[in-house]
């Protein structure tokens, strides 16, 4: 029911913590792996963290808000591997500021990269799986997307929490569209999760004790709590399950 070896699997943000976590764990089930990144350190990362896979993982560098690149990605794939059977749209960017602090550039980067590049990455992957009529596309959301946090009110998460609730009804949209062709969209909306981007909460008594306080599992997730999460609606385990969005949160939204 689990069973994903020889599935074709894309991540974006596969350098990521989490991105990363998946990446290693599929890679171990037997899975043909695109692994796609925005920095040059992607397949040395690889090369020594992902040890004797059974299919050699294919690494491409990518800007997700150029269509060009979203094309070639999406073309070498299915030439190398001939297929793509699930997609993890897992990249994605966040700024911290007062909410009077936000430029236009940074607004735009955020829902450039955390959503208007999931939309045409996610149409080209569709357009493959429509022709295979089988497909799994999972969206990394946020709990942001559905409740707003800021952090005993030192900032605010104003472009983030827009751009996470509304991959959160793109997933809901995507769903609808893709259902007749066999296709699945779901997301997984994490809380914070430890990595680099949560170092500065971590750092921060106050804020940090703030999310513990709010968390009644009593902890931040590692980023092995999302494998499980990614392989569940990577397989037939979810097989009836479509524009849903699963809460991995430590009990932070129940309250």
């Amino acid at each position: 029911m689990f069973d994903i070896d020889g599935k074709v699997v894309m991540i974006t943000g596969a350098a990521g913590g989490i991105g990363f976590a998946i990446a290693q764990k599929f890679a171990g089930l037997g899975a043909k792996l695109t692994l796609v990144g925005h920095s040059d350190g992607l397949k040395e990362q690889v090369e020594k963290h992902i040890k004797t896979p059974k299919f050699k993982p294919l690494v491409m560098k990518a800007e997700l808000t150029d269509e060009g690149d979203i094309d070639r990605i999406v073309n070498d794939t299915e030439r190398t591997w001939g297929r793509i059977d699930v997609l993890i749209n897992c990249a994605g960017v966040n700024i911290r500021k007062k909410m009077d602090e936000y430029t236009s550039e940074e607004w735009d980067w955020i829902l450039n990269v955390n959503l208007k590049a999931v939309f045409f990455l996610s149409n080209k992957v569709a357009s493959v799986m429509k022709n295979q009529s089988y497909g799994r596309i999972i969206n990394i959301s946020s709990i942001q997307g559905v409740i707003c946090w800021f952090g005993t009110g030192e900032f605010a998460l104003a472009p983030y929490c827009a751009s996470k609730s509304a991959l959160i009804s793109l997933t809901k949209s995507f769903a609808l569209n893709l259902a007749p062709f066999n296709i699945t969209v779901n997301a997984i909306c994490p809380g914070v999760v430890d990595g680099k981007w949560a170092k500065s909460l971590k750092d921060d008594p106050a804020t940090y004790n703030d999310i513990i306080s709010k968390t009644p599992l009593r902890r931040i997730a590692k980023n092995s709590d999302l494998v499980g999460p990614a392989l569940f609606f990577a397989s037939e385990a979810s097989s009836f399950i479509t524009g849903q969005a699963l809460l991995v949160d430590g009990g932070w939204t129940i309250q």
